[in-house]
Parts: C-alpha cells; sequence; structure tokens
C-alpha cells in the first residue's frame, strides 16, 4: 500500500488514477491524504465533494482516508466531525493531529466518528485504542524494533479494523521490504 499525499491531489487528473489502478495488483490499497487546502477550518464542501468524486475510481483499493489539519490554523470540531462524516462514508478515517491540537475536544470528536489517529512509535508508546484505520508512521530499522511495532499494530487489528505500517525517512523502501518480510516470518 502507499500514502499518497494531499499536496499531489491537485495535479492528479482522472488518466492519472486510471494509471494507478491499471499499475497495481488488485491486491495493492491506497490510502488518500486530503489535500491541504481541504484541511482548513472553513468548510468547502463542494471541494471536498469533488476531492471524492475524483477519489472514486480507486474504491475497490481504498484503505482508508488521512487527514491531517492544517498546522497554521487551529481544527474546529464542527469541521472535523463533518469532514470525517463525509469520508466514512465510501472509507475508514485516520486523524493526523498535531500535538498542540489533540486537546479534548477534537479527541472527543475524532472519537465519536470513529476515526484513528496517527501513530509515531518514536513519541508514543502505543496507538490509539479507538477508530477503525490506524496509520503507523515510523522510522524504526531494526528488527528487533519493527517485530514490536507489528505485534502491537496486529494486536490493535483485532476484529475487523485496518493498519498500515508507513516508514519516513530517506531507507523507507528498504525498511518497508524487512518489516514485510518479518510478518510474513511471524503469520501477521
Amino acid at each position: 500500500s502507499v500514502i499518497v499525499p494531499g499536496d499531489a491531489w491537485p495535479a492528479t487528473g482522472s488518466d492519472a488514477v486510471a494509471q494507478w489502478i491499471e499499475d497495481s495488483d488488485p491486491d495493492f490499497g491506497f490510502v488518500l491524504e486530503l489535500p491541504p487546502v481541504l484541511c482548513r477550518p472553513t468548510p468547502d464542501a463542494r471541494a471536498l465533494d469533488a476531492f471524492i468524486a475524483r477519489a472514486t475510481p480507486l474504491k475497490a483499493q481504498l484503505i482508508g482516508w488521512l487527514v491531517r489539519p492544517d498546522a497554521a490554523t487551529h481544527p474546529d470540531a464542527d469541521w472535523l466531525a463533518a469532514v470525517i462524516e463525509r469520508l466514512a462514508a465510501m472509507a475508514p478515517v485516520c486523524v493526523d493531529l498535531a500535538d498542540r491540537w489533540r486537546g479534548p475536544e477534537l479527541e472527543r470528536c475524532r472519537i465519536a466518528q470513529g476515526a484513528g489517529r496517527c501513530w509515531r512509535p518514536l513519541t508514543e508508546p502505543a496507538p490509539a485504542p479507538e477508530g477503525t484505520l490506524l496509520i503507523c508512521l515510523a522510522q524504526e530499522g531494526a528488527p528487533r524494533g519493527q517485530r514490536q511495532l507489528l505485534e502491537d499494530i496486529n494486536k490493535w487489528q483485532a476484529g475487523q479494523r485496518l493498519a498500515g505500517l508507513f516508514f519516513e525517512g530517506g531507507n523507507a523502501g528498504a525498511q518497508a521490504d524487512q518489516a514485510r518480510l518479518l510478518a510474513e516470518l511471524m503469520g501477521v
């Protein structure tokens, strides 16, 4: 699977989306990040609907949505609830709130809407227990650390929940390959 960055969407047309579908295996999944222009607390329902319509051809391979509210402006709980509700009609939602926005109001809103929260193992000991989609943004390269990540993610997924482990940094591809091999060996 892959996270398609939100800033890539303004330049992505329907031909590019069709090419992604043609070039990928049916088991390959996409996590679509909401474009930055849609992550501001001023709601623009038509722009959000247009984004969803452009993403609709990926529905069969859509793992979920990643919402990262604009760090420069304070996200509003009403806006967040409306965005999550609209996106969740198609696929699960994971919210990546900056530390300064992780106050009780937005956390309650996220939880009430059934959205997951991104997990960064370097700064958080465990993933948030709520939601149906977990996106783990890791930098762990050592096999022992990756094994622990995989065990934590597998435990979190109990039931019908989905999780994705994505690596950040210069060696992300090699780390992802190593984690995939470990996961196969562990049977997770």
